[in-house]
């Protein structure tokens, strides 16, 4: 028995679905011109939708015959396998189980077939780590750390942990595994990332180790209101920039540009970013960065948000991720109290003098 286990989707995880039903609608539905980006969630959608007329195609046996896992999946898996004990669960029609075992033997010869699970019932399943792109999913999920990966049709869902690719989940579970383990000694420059639920002084604190000198205050961009820590645009422009890392919250789509971030580490300066924790980690590939987690108490972060004179979609959305978010704080380098702002900020730049 390996010390970790690990649940991984087939559907939009190993091999592509919903891109082949979108292909096979387009091709019997002239004129539909749909893309993968008009799947807004996972089900049937609105009645004459582009995505209704997808989902009509989610029971053609076409798409699992045209389904193929990538060189890259393979690789994936392969590489979990020699760190853990690996499951593929899948969401399969009982009238298909044969052919997707039939896939799975073709298409991963060295992968255990009695480690395949075939079930609607996915939260049934305990493991340390599942990756499903399915929102449904990850919110009833028993793993110990349930991940989602980012597609279009889940990219409203707030506060839970997310990845856009394969090395992303790897980062994640590497982080998840050393945190409690590592001894920090960071050096400058390094990217200073401010972790923990909206209320809990994030930003007031990247404002002031800003002031003091200490580190650049790197600033996001939004599709949602405009702020003095978020320069809005709209979607088409968020599409084009190059981020660094990017995430959705409150229902609005938040990204770090990737230049802001080089500009200050060139310098010679910390860069200091409030952020999410999946954001932070995707930064690892190309930096160093410090998992900072900033703690205050429901009642602190409560008020605070209240005081934004935010309106109360985006109150609900706040106070919906909160329980999730305060899990995070067992995935960073370094807690600190963030209701005392000055304490805060001392303790991390003395992180730097150890």
């Amino acid at each position: 028995m390996k010390n970790f286990s690990f649940e991984i989707d087939f559907d939009d995880v190993l091999a592509p679905f919903c891109g082949i039903a979108v292909d096979i609608a387009n091709e019997e539905n002239p004129g539909l011109n749909a893309t993968i980006n008009d799947i807004k969630s996972w089900g049937n959608g609105e009645e004459g939708s582009k995505q209704s007329i997808i989902a009509q195609y989610y029971d053609d046996e076409r798409i699992l015959r045209k389904q193929k896992i990538s060189d890259e999946a393979r690789n994936f898996i392969y590489r979990l396998m020699d760190i853990g004990d690996v499951y593929i669960n899948t969401a399969v029609s009982p009238k298909y189980a044969g052919l997707r075992y039939e896939q799975i033997a073709d298409q991963l010869p060295e992968f255990p077939l009695e480690n395949v699970i075939l079930t609607f019932s996915k939260q049934t399943v305990k493991v340390d780590f599942q990756l499903d792109d399915g929102g449904h999913n990850i919110l009833k999920s028993q793993a110990k750390y349930p991940i989602l990966m980012r597609r279009p049709w889940n990219s409203h869902l707030s506060g839970v942990l997310a990845v856009n690719d394969y090395s992303e989940f790897f980062l994640l579970v590497d982080q998840i595994i050393h945190a409690s383990s590592k001894k920090i000694k960071p050096t400058v420059p390094s990217v200073l990332a401010l972790i923990g639920p909206s209320g809990c002084n994030k930003n007031a604190i990247a404002d002031r180790l800003a002031e003091d000198g200490f580190a650049k205050r790197i600033h996001s961009v939004t599709t949602g209101m405009p702020s003095d820590n978020h320069d809005k645009v709209t979607e088409k422009e968020f599409s084009s920039l190059k981020f660094i890392s990017h995430t959705v919250y409150a229902g609005n789509r938040y990204g770090i540009p990737k230049d802001a971030i080089e500009e200050a580490l060139a310098s010679g300066l910390n860069a200091v970013i409030p952020t999410d924790i999946t954001g932070a980690i995707a930064m690892k590939k190309e930096y160093p960065v410090l998992l900072i987690f900033c703690k205050a108490s429901h009642e602190y972060m409560i008020d605070k948000i209240l005081d934004k004179g935010l309106d109360n979609e985006a109150i609900k959305y706040r106070w919906l991720s909160m329980e999730k978010e305060l899990l995070n704080k067992e995935l960073c380098d370094v807690i600190v109290n963030s209701e005392r702002i000055n304490d805060a900020v001392e303790l991390i730049k003395g992180l730097f003098s150890q």
